[in-house]
């Protein structure tokens, strides 16, 4: 039964698992640990943390089990994932001392924890540190390493990482690089996930230089680039205006999961459109077509934009029926695009028959295509079908913020 239950599960059918569940229950079997870790494991990957909080909870209460600490520490990594690491705190420290301290909402667990006198491990500081970084609250992930360090509990190379990447999001660039040398040295080899971190902080702190020598050599140092590291570094050159360097990389890849990966098309058409060379962002995405890859909306809009600079109206909204005929539905930024480059033309007729298609939508516009279209709405006491769209912008309900 446990092998079926973890079956659906997987196949993402968590209400069929609680299915088999309740049929365990009624023939007289009661379910074990595994059982119900597997059930509070795929809640928490499905975002449905409150959920496994409740069937945690109800465990405890019911005694229909002894919880572990994979159990603990899959409940805690929950609580961090939704941003509620100060209650994921408050489990964790009574794990450690097993002080009266409580969830305010849950009294029962943390005294089912007392009884059992359960301690984290690397994994519940982990995920505790991950929710500390998520959060921007580096200092407390800091003073998390130091409890670590004085339980005897090692921090691994997924401690550091979560670390690193916090560093990054702060801009404290040179402690995640002080840090990142330090980890070797402590014989820590840094993973994928790792130089992922690193690279990115290196691009977004201005330092493309580093960043192109780092991926130079975690490659001489045997870790093969995946398609995450490729996406970081070519964005990063891109950004920095070393478009053609990014796409002589990207031609000598000769790996086809890259060469076909419509993310890395879409970073460098966006690329060359803003280093002032349209015509190459054509190209590629015309390479892109011809390779039968389907463009995602991202894809389609940063194309609109070049054909919008480059004054091509029409093959902007050609581009715009294919992209409804392929099953990719436009968004706000499409719209806005458009809409924008119709008042420019002073096609004011067309642009409220969008206009009104967004709005429709529940897409508003943004501040750029407002600012254009306000100063196109005639003197009051003038019938104007633009006055009437901006009236109705002012009530629609939203489904874009």
């Amino acid at each position: 039964m446990n092998i079926s239950i973890n079956y659906h599960c997987r196949l993402d059918q968590v209400a069929y698992g609680f299915a088999l569940l309740a049929t365990i229950f009624k023939q007289g079997h009661p379910p074990n640990l595994a059982t119900y870790n597997t059930l509070i494991h795929r809640l928490v990957l499905a975002d449905r943390v409150f959920e496994a909080v409740e069937l945690f909870k109800k465990l405890l209460r019911d005694k229909l089990c002894e919880p572990n600490q994979v159990m603990y520490g899959t409940v805690i990594n929950g609580l961090c994932k939704v941003g509620h690491t100060s209650k994921a705190l408050e489990l964790l420290r009574f794990m450690e001392s097993g002080s009266s301290r409580i969830l305010k909402d849950a009294e029962f667990v943390v005294q089912a924890m007392a009884r059992r006198g359960l301690h984290p491990n690397v994994i519940t500081y982990n995920a505790l540190i991950d929710g500390y970084c998520l959060r921007g609250e580096i200092d407390e992930a800091e003073k998390v390493i130091d409890r670590m360090m004085e339980r005897d509990i090692v921090p691994d190379i997924i401690t550091y990482s979560r670390l690193i990447d916090g560093y990054c999001k702060k801009k404290r660039i040179l402690k995640a690089w002080r840090l990142f040398q330090e980890i070797q040295d402590k014989g820590l080899i840094p993973n994928l996930v790792t130089y992922d971190n690193m690279l990115q902080g290196l691009f977004e702190s201005g330092n493309p230089a580093a960043a192109r020598e780092l991926f130079n050599k975690m490659q001489v140092k045997g870790q093969v680039p995946n398609i995450c590291i490729y996406r970081i570094l070519f964005h990063g050159m891109c950004k920095n205006y070393q478009c053609s360097d990014a796409l002589a990389l990207f031609r000598s890849l000769g790996n086809k999961e890259s060469m076909e990966d419509v993310r890395l098309y879409n970073i460098l058409i966006d690329g060359y459109s803003k280093c002032g060379n349209p015509s190459l962002a054509m190209d590629l995405f015309d390479e892109l077509l011809l390779k039968g890859l389907k463009p995602d909306v991202r894809m389609y809009n940063a194309m609109m934009r070049v054909y919008c600079k480059e004054g091509l109206l029409g093959k902007c909204k050609e581009l715009l029926r294919k992209m409804e005929e392929s099953g990719c539905l436009p968004d706000r930024f499409t719209y806005n695009i458009i809409v924008r480059e119709l008042l420019k033309k002073n096609e004011c007729g067309e642009a409220e028959i969008f206009l009104e298609e967004m709005i429709n939508r529940g897409f508003m516009p943004d501040h750029a295509t407002f600012e254009n279209l306000l100063v196109r709405i005639p003197n009051v006491g003038k019938d104007s079908r633009l006055r009437t769209t901006v009236v109705k912008l002012t009530s629609v309900e939203r489904k874009d913020v």
